[in-house]
């Protein structure tokens, strides 16, 4: 049966200057504290840069990725419309949805799969292998939960079904692992931001204009690799929070070669754009036109307490595909940024665990506090509507280091730091003595 290529795969040919060394996908590991952490944070979206997916020979379709990889999208905070067989996302407490953009489909930019467990486990538990007869059971669930009822294939996508496979049928079997069930097939690293509840009011909205543009035709989905892939809509998501700025799609090929998003870069293109600034410089952040906007329109900034670094492997044992992926950087391996800014990440706990996270922002928004300037003092140098922006930010702070107070109620207090990192020195905030004319003991009232 002839390959059908595995959907937005970034196929980049230059292994050479990407490194195509199979990462280890246990590294840093799952966040061990997601209860707390879906307390603590009520909206967030996680960016995923998912591996190549390689399916064994003889059994389904013959499906193959190249080391770029995938991209996904994974919101808590939104749900499905249950009103509507076509995907239409809408806001919602505790709501789970991924969303992942296909070649496949002829009227919809992207299709929703509703739950976490599902979208990224199907029907398995993280860490079990996947049989034949699972894999076949998880595309019946997908099926009888109606995922792609309203989505039309294209011809080229049902054309290598056996005779006796209805056209249904097929579209299950060429989406699985790619758009539901993930890790069946690829494993992954995402980057999750915390966001405020207008801000996922506006990811929601960003997509269902782009489904809407293809819902009722007579306009077709189409997609390539330079000038709209997965990643564009992914990005282009987050960048309808002015999270960072949106990425043209469609633009000149020249000009698309040289800038097109490649998964894996962008997971770390999300952590770089959220420690751009140090959040204690207001000089900076009042400056950069979309961190000021965010903070005066939504009391929020990009480098907060909850941006995780995460990754899963894919399903072992595994009867259904192969288990030794790549998942590479368009970069050099040897002078590009992209391979170095991983590894730093990795090094840090506060990437992986919350207790370190939280205790990291503690120990910055103390340091903030008490080097905190009169704004008499700054307007001497900054502009008039610098006074808003002030007051604003040291709201934001308030609000900050009770949130972190919070979350670290919300962990046992005998709760360690995953044992699988080494505390961080050089990047952790060292404690902040109190002021020589503060009383080293307050009363009641003063605490």
């Amino acid at each position: 049966m002839p390959s059908s290529k595995a959907t937005c795969a970034v196929s980049v040919a230059f292994c050479l200057l990407a490194g195509c060394t199979p990462p280890n996908f246990n590294t840093p590991g799952p966040l061990p504290q997601e209860n707390a952490y879906n307390a603590m944070f009520p909206q967030w979206a996680e960016l995923c840069a998912v591996s190549q997916i390689s399916k064994k020979p003889g059994y389904g379709a013959d499906i193959a990725g190249g080391p770029g990889g995938h991209a996904v999208l994974f919101l808590h905070g939104a749900c499905l419309d249950p009103s509507s067989p076509y995907p239409v996302l809408k806001t919602c407490p505790q709501g789970e949805t991924g969303v992942s953009m296909n070649a496949h489909f002829v009227n919809a930019n992207w299709v929703g799969i509703p739950g976490r467990a599902f979208f990224y486990n199907g029907i398995l538990k993280p860490g079990d292998g996947l049989t034949r007869e699972a894999y076949q059971s998880t595309k019946n669930a997908a099926q009888k939960r109606g995922l792609y009822s309203a989505i039309t294939f294209r011809d080229w996508a049902l054309a290598d079904r056996p005779a006796s496979t209805p056209p249904e049928d097929w579209k299950y079997e060429v989406s699985i692992g790619t758009d539901y069930a993930i890790s069946y097939g690829r494993a992954r690293y995402c980057a999750r931001l915390p966001v405020s509840s207008t801000q996922m009011v506006q990811i929601v909205d960003f997509l269902n204009s782009r489904n809407a543009l293809y819902r009722y035709g007579p306009k077709t989905f189409e997609t390539n690799v330079m000038q709209d892939n997965c990643n564009h809509l992914i990005h282009n998501a987050l960048a309808a929070t002015d999270f960072w700025h949106e990425l043209p799609v469609h633009q000149f090929i020249l000009q698309a070669a040289l800038t097109f998003p490649v998964p894996k870069n962008e997971v770390v293109n999300l952590l770089d754009r959220a420690d751009r600034h140090k959040p204690g410089d207001l000089h900076a952040l009042f400056h950069d036109p979309q961190t000021r906007q965010t903070l005066l329109r939504d009391g929020w900034l990009p480098g907060e307490p909850g941006i995780i670094l995460d990754s899963n492997p894919v399903q072992t044992p595994n009867a259904v595909y192969n288990t030794n992926l790549s998942l590479i950087f368009y970069d050099d391996p040897l002078l590009g940024h992209y391979n170095r800014a991983f590894s730093r990440y990795l090094a840090q706990p506060r990437y992986h665990d919350l207790r370190a996270n939280l205790l990291w922002y503690q120990a910055l928004y103390a340091r903030i506090a008490a080097e905190r300037r009169p704004l008499a003092e700054w307007l001497k140098k900054e502009p008039a509507d610098f006074a808003a922006f002030y007051n604003a930010y040291y709201i934001w702070l308030d609000n900050q280091q009770a949130l972190v107070a919070k979350g670290l109620s919300l962990l046992p207090a005998s709760s360690p730091i995953s044992s699988a990192w080494p505390p961080a020195r050089s990047e952790t905030p060292a404690e902040v003595p109190a002021p020589a004319n503060a009383p080293q003991n307050p009363p009641p009232a003063a605490r």
